[in-house]
């Protein structure tokens, strides 16, 4: 048996979109072959189950075989004979850096946030609201704010590629902490994943033997990019192997690469 691990937004769907029916029966097939199916994103589990809601009306999915793991895989889910998200184990960034710190940390956003309202281009940012995330193991940090609909998201992307204001955010704030050992990524298209050093998402493998057959998609595999530490840590793995998507269709492809072969 094997375990296929796949990110979720830009990988199973499209940024912030949910699962196609087709994606839907693709996992399932996995599934009649004997394999396990895990889901491992930046998100929390509200959004995972959002985007996934199409699982529960296509036949074939096994859910004692289908993994939730939540915030890079400090949290882990699995969905049980009924459907129902069942906890396994959940980490906490506050208890693990200390109050001192956390606090810290989030003022220092705020006051990043504020600096940005002084940059040239700050008038044309799509501003909404909920900037700050605290998901329990990991901070998700969006310029933007999460409430952002996809015409806005759409224009920060822009924005974004232009400016380089994630990255250039996520240098500073890394050079702040650095003594800290907390590490900066950037997450889907608009956000900036925060959480301790060794927290990214090969802690996920924790759940895996060193023998166990293990393979994961994703699609921010490059730089600092929030799926790269795992894939380049299944490609060392001695059984399993790793590979980069361009979106949905291109993963749709790869399973079924996986599935004939």
């Amino acid at each position: 048996m094997k375990t296929f691990l796949f990110d979720m937004d830009g990988t199973l769907t499209e940024p912030r979109k949910r699962m196609s029916q087709m994606m839907c029966r693709r996992l399932g097939d996995l599934q009649k072959l004997g394999h396990t199916v895990g889901i491992v994103s930046g998100s929390d589990l509200d959004y995972i189950m959002e985007q996934c809601h199409l699982i529960y009306e296509i036949p074939g999915l096994d859910f004692d075989r289908l993994d939730l793991y939540p915030c890079n895989g400090t949290k882990h889910y699995r969905l049980g004979l009924q459907g129902r998200p069942i906890k396994l184990y959940e980490k906490s960034f506050r208890e693990h850096v200390g109050d001192e710190v956390f606090s810290t940390l989030v003022f220092s956003l705020a006051s990043e946030l504020s600096l940005l309202g002084m940059e040239p281009y700050s008038r044309i940012i799509p501003l909404t609201g909920n900037f700050i995330n605290y998901r329990g193991s990991m901070i998700n940090f969006c310029p933007i704010g999460r409430g952002a609909s996809q015409e806005e998201r759409s224009q920060w992307v822009v924005l974004d590629r232009e400016f380089k204001i994630r990255k250039s955010l996520a240098t500073r704030l890394a050079h702040l902490f650095k003594d800290e050992r907390i590490v900066f990524k950037l997450g889907g298209d608009t956000s900036i994943d925060i959480f301790p050093t060794g927290w990214d998402k090969t802690y996920v493998l924790k759940n895996f033997q060193e023998n166990e057959a293990v393979y994961f998609v994703g699609d921010k595999c490059d730089n600092l990019g929030n799926d790269k530490e795992l894939y380049d840590a299944i490609k060392l793995r001695s059984n399993g192997e790793s590979f980069k998507t361009s979106g949905p269709s291109k993963t749709i492809q790869i399973i079924e690469k996986l599935i004939l072969s």
